[in-house]
């Protein structure tokens, strides 16, 4: 199975690393609308029930997957990668991959969906949007050329922080 530029360990560190800003910095501002789903799964729901899903990565209780029929396009943004998240087997985050010069053109589709985006930096590269159920980072790499757009879904992204 091909990875774009990371590995496992890595992938699960930004995973980690995604829970702390939403953590740290909360849910941004609100969303016009929240996302009930991810790629059309559904936040929740057992990772049993969603079909074409190969495992890549796991720690513990989270687990790492990808769809095989999943369309690797947003509009005219082509993805490297789309990565599904399970906590205790219930799908909680959602993670595109994407080249880095797509940034500008997922940061208008996003803001066309969902309203204006939170800067919790101050910078352009780290945009979030948020509502009480679904929170989401679009974050450009600092030394890559790939940039990240996450969801997470907040009910179990609290489970997650309050294992630790």
């Amino acid at each position: 199975m091909k990875l774009p530029h990371f590995r496992q360990p890595a992938t699960l560190s930004l995973c980690l690393l995604v829970v702390f800003v939403f953590t740290f910095f909360g849910c941004g501002s609100p969303a016009a609308k929240e996302p009930d789903n991810f790629n059309g799964v559904k936040w929740g729901v057992e990772a049993a029930s969603v079909s074409g899903l190969t495992q890549f990565a796991n720690e513990g209780d989270l687990v790492f997957y990808e769809r095989s029929q999943d369309r690797l396009q947003m509009e005219e943004v082509k993805l490297d990668q789309v990565i599904y998240g399970f906590y205790k087997g219930r799908f909680y985050m959602g993670m595109i991959y994407f080249q880095a010069s797509g940034f500008n053109r997922v940061e208008e589709i996003m803001t066309r969906q969902f309203g204006q985006p939170a800067k919790p930096d101050n910078t352009p590269s780290k945009l979030f949007w948020g509502g009480s159920d679904v929170s989401i980072l679009l974050t450009l790499g600092e030394k890559s050329d790939q940039a990240r757009l996450s969801y997470t879904y907040e009910p179990i992204q609290l489970e997650v922080e309050l294992k630790k």
